[in-house]
This record gives structure tokens, sequence and C-alpha cells, in this order.
């Protein structure tokens, strides 16, 4: 058995084994909406320029690896400046503001935070094809809702992808009297929409969805339309933490007529399903990510001077994974790290690896340990 062949039968496995990669994610709606606009109340009880600053400072204490925001229209100047010494951002769109009189506003509300020691870049940035609600029906078509697309190098070189969206709402109103029909519609659409996209581009790389998905299981077909599609085409499996770590992997059943929220409990909860969600994308013989925790903080994320209020209208969920590369065993070993240097140079030629065993396309430059030339590499510190 050649050296290469020891290699790809064991070393390389056992050593992709003991550097899983852990992270963890949270999705947070931040209520930025302002609180009038032309004269009207829209959003009285939101944080607005008070309380973001304590969103920000609750984000800094939690050091959440990857965050993925929604509503960050009106405040975000009162968010970023204390995050920006721990945390990297895409590009904001922009505020509501009485100028724009035509719909929808040009703007999504989006934006997604990594860590430092993170490298990641925003690849697109969609809007929904479908959504329903002018001057009703929360008034989804009047700013641009879709969702934005990263591709996210983790500290130790580990890809992966992440879709973070916000999908329309329904108004209690309207969902205690049954009439949101026109919203689940506007929402299974945009399911599928994200469906397709997550599907067209799909490769070796694990994703995260995550986002406000407005979405309770009981009511929207999200498991027949999203979830079942997807494995039926054999190339990826589906996850949603809540459902494994919580609801002993069983998803709720569609229900018939109005959903209401669980009765004293504050945050936008049914049966303990959030409306926030985090789901994840294996590829068949790619990375895998397995939720290890999943949490929702309704004790911390609350006012300085009115603990009995949420800092914004929605808790934070996080769920924390755990990173396993590919078994690249089937690959050629210009595809595999080369954990020693009693092979040849030439048999891997001046590529850099991670810990894992992956190739990196170029020499990293976020601080760690790698492989290069056959040999245990420390890039910065």
């Amino acid at each position: 058995m050649t050296a290469a062949a020891i290699l790809m039968g064991g070393v390389l496995p056992m050593l992709a084994q003991e550097q899983a990669e852990e992270f963890t994610v949270a999705t947070l709606n931040v209520d930025g909406l302002p609180s009038k606009l032309l004269g009207i109340t829209i959003n009285s009880d939101g944080p607005g320029e008070k309380y973001t600053p304590e969103i920000a400072n609750y984000l800094l204490q939690q050091d959440y690896d990857l965050v993925g925001l929604q509503e960050n229209f009106n405040f975000h100047d009162y968010l970023f400046p204390i995050l920006e010494e721990n945390y990297q951002h895409d590009e904001c769109y922009g505020k509501i503001a009485m100028e724009y009189l035509a719909y929808p506003l040009p703007f999504d509300g989006i934006n997604l935070l990594w860590r430092n020691g993170i490298e990641g870049e925003r690849t697109d940035s969609v809007a929904w094809k479908d959504a329903y609600g002018i001057i009703n029906h929360s008034n989804d078509q009047l700013t641009r809702k879709g969702f934005r697309r990263y591709d996210l190098t983790l500290t130790d070189g580990s890809q992966v992808v992440v879709y973070n969206g916000h999908w329309d709402a329904s108004d209690d109103y309207d969902e205690a009297k049954g009439w949101d029909g026109k919203d689940r519609e506007a929402r299974q659409k945009q399911w599928i929409q994200l469906r397709d996209t997550i599907m067209n581009q799909l490769d070796k790389r694990p994703v995260i969805v995550m986002g406000d998905m407005n979405s309770y299981y009981c009511r929207d077909s999200v498991k027949h339309y999203f979830i079942d599609h997807i494995e039926a085409t054999g190339k990826a499996t589906v996850g949603d933490a809540w459902i494994e770590l919580e609801h002993g992997g069983e998803y709720p059943d569609m229900v018939e007529g109005p959903v209401t929220r669980d009765e004293g409990r504050r945050g936008w909860v049914r049966q303990g399903e959030m409306l926030d969600k985090i789901l994840y994308i294996n590829p068949t013989g790619g990375g895998k990510l397995t939720p290890l925790s999943y949490d929702v903080d309704s004790v911390a994320y609350v006012r300085s001077d009115a603990p009995e209020m949420a800092l914004g209208d929605h808790f934070p969920v996080a769920v924390k994974f755990r990173y396993e590369p590919a078994d690249d065993t089937t690959t050629g070993i210009s595809d595999a790290a080369v954990p020693t240097h009693s092979i040849p140079q030439a048999a891997y030629g001046d590529a850099w690896y991670n810990l894992s065993g992956r190739k990196l396309n170029a020499k990293p430059t976020t601080p760690g340990v790698y492989l290069h030339r056959g040999q245990k590499t420390i890039i910065g510190s």
C-alpha cells in the first residue's frame, strides 16, 4: 500500500473527526421600523434609538459566531458601531423614510454578522417574486422582502453557505378570523422560490437557512414544499434544530381554521414553536452539520429599565452546530490534506489545506494552523 493510500484510508478520516468544528448561529428580528411614518404610528413599541444599543450589547455578550438580522432598517447606526470591533457585516440598503413614496421600498432590512476570524461574502440578494398586502395584511408589499445568500469560511477553513431571509407576515386579526389565506399562499410561493434557488446552487457545502419565516408548521406547508421536496431529490437531507432537539423529531400536523399563539408566553410562539427558525441542509456526500443545542432567550433579551418587556418584537433563536467535513476517501491526493511529511511534496504540490482535510483555494489569511507542504504551519496569531 502506498503512503497516499495509507493517508486516505486512515490518517485523514481520523484527523477530520478530531477537528470537527463547532459554531453558534442566531437569528434575530431587530424590529427596526420607525415609530412613525408620514405622521402615522406604525411601531410605537419598537426598540428605537434607546434600546437598539442594548440589542448590540446583548449580541456582544452572547458572542454568537453568525447572526442573521431582519428588519434592520432605521436604527443600524445604533447597532453596528457597537459590534464593529467583533463582527463583520454586509451592506445595509437604507432606512424607511418619507421621500420614498413608491412601493416596494428599495431595501430589505436583512443583514448577516460574522465574528472576526470567519471569512464572509454576500453573494446574492433576491426579492420575493410573490407577496401580499399593501395597506393591510402586514403591509408586506411595501418593502423589498426576500433573502440574501452568503459564502462563509469558518475559522478552521470549513465552508458553509447561509441563506438569511424574511417571509410574508400575517396580521393577528386576520389569523384569528381565518382571513390569512392570501398570506399563506404568498409564503408557500416564497418557500418554493427559495427551495429552487438553493437546489440550483447546491454543491458539497452544507447550507444554513434562517430568518423571520413567519411560518408555523401547522399553518404553512413548509415540510411538503421545502423539506420533503429537497429530500426527494436524493441530493440532500434537511433538518430543523427545534424539531430534532425540542420536539422529538416529529413535525406538527397541519390544522384547519385559525391559528393562535400560546397564552402567557411572550414572543411569537405556538405550542413551543417560533416563527423564527434555523434549518440546515446536508448535501449527499458533502460536509455535515449536526445541531447540538437549541435556545430561545426570553430571559436575558429584555429591556434594562423594563425587564417585563423584550428588547424587540422577537426573542433570538440560537443553535450550536458541529461541522464534520466530507469523507474525501474517494478523491485524488490533490484534493486531500497530507498531514505527514513522509509523502513527497510532489504528490500534493504547493496547495494549502485545513486540518479537516479540505483543500483551500489560496493561502489562508485567517490566523490558525494549516497544512502546507506536508507540514503543520501556523498563520498569524
